[in-house]
């Protein structure tokens, strides 16, 4: 018996040596990297954003879910990894040039990813066509997620080859039924399709004059907001805090906010009332965040957190008759 098991690691050992680590995903450093090995072969990038030193539901994404069996055979062909790593370790994060770390910032900002972990998927030519936000409990609920997200974009192929036989206005209403079948985040990206569909669209009547700019200005937006907030740690005192209102108000005065960046500065401006126990303009500042962008996870969160106050907290503070 004990040879037998002997000889069976042995022989897995001598297998993994000869094929290489098994059931690993092929990962790049780079995206660059990552687009340049498939270039001619067909396979998608999934881009990992990530937190590997203290993301739970991160780990478990890599470990339990992207390093199985189950998830090798089934998208191993089909997909390469490129982590886009958020350490908060500072012996990690010192080995980030401040750069670096800026252009991860901006990336995640260009998606309005809110949170850790979120894959995005891109084609060949690197353009997205896929976002999965958190993990999932077992493998094939996740497998299940990116087959989706891979059909989306064979639907967005098939939408796009079959508009090419049209002309004018038709044809502009068929290349933005393909981009309709995309993400709203990813939409933007896809400069070449909106130009042409502006340009067979004099009058606009699609909206789609002005949308590639929509990533430039998330980002400057949302990184702006980042660096606003990032004034009112410690800050406190009912003055301090009516200071960071005035300087949200500010901001929420730009006329072309996105609304994801709209959302968060309204957000902002709740928890500023809540510290100072204005609930009434707490509830209003959060009803115009869910207004802005109620699809998002900030705006399903602050739904659920506006539906307790308003069953569970503002009743009690009703005057009895």
């Amino acid at each position: 018996m004990m040879y037998v098991m002997i000889r069976s690691f042995f022989s897995a050992t001598v297998l993994t040596l000869l094929t290489g680590a098994a059931f690993a995903l092929t990962e790049y450093p780079t995206t660059e990297a990552a687009l340049t090995a498939v270039a001619n072969d067909g396979r998608n990038v999934m881009l990992d954003f990530t937190g590997t030193d203290w993301c739970t539901a991160c780990i478990h994404l890599r470990d339990k879910i992207m390093a199985t069996p189950e998830f090798e055979q089934a998208l191993g062909d089909k997909v390469v990894l490129v982590e886009v790593d958020f350490p908060r370790t500072p012996a990690l994060k010192e080995q980030i040039t401040p750069e670096e770390w800026e252009r991860r910032e901006s990336l995640l900002a260009s998606y309005a990813l809110e949170a850790l972990p979120a894959v995005v998927l891109l084609d060949s030519e690197g353009l997205p066509y896929g976002v999965i936000r958190g993990t999932r409990p077992k493998p094939a609920d996740y497998i299940v997620l990116v087959q989706e997200a891979l059909a989306a974009r064979n639907a967005r192929d098939k939408a796009l080859k079959d508009a090419e036989a049209l002309q004018g206005m038709e044809k502009a209403r068929a290349l933005a039924a393909a981009l309709e079948l995309l993400p709203a985040v990813c939409r933007d990206k896809y400069a070449k399709v909106i130009g042409e569909i502006t340009e067979l669209d004099p009058e606009d009547t699609l909206g789609y004059r002005g949308t590639v700019d929509i990533t430039g200005r998330r980002v400057r937006q949302l990184n702006a907001l980042r660096a606003l907030t990032s004034t009112f740690a410690g800050k406190l005192s009912a003055p301090e805090v009516q200071e960071t209102i005035v300087q949200l108000d500010e901001y929420l005065a730009q006329p072309d906010l996105v609304p994801e960046a709209r959302q968060k500065a309204l957000l902002c401006k709740a928890d500023g009332y809540a510290l100072m126990r204005d609930l009434t303009n707490q509830v209003s500042c959060m009803k115009a965040a869910i207004e802005a962008a109620p699809e998002t996870r900030s705006g399903k969160k602050a739904k659920r957190d506006l539906d307790f106050l308003e069953q569970h907290v503002l009743p009690h503070l009703q005057p009895k008759p």
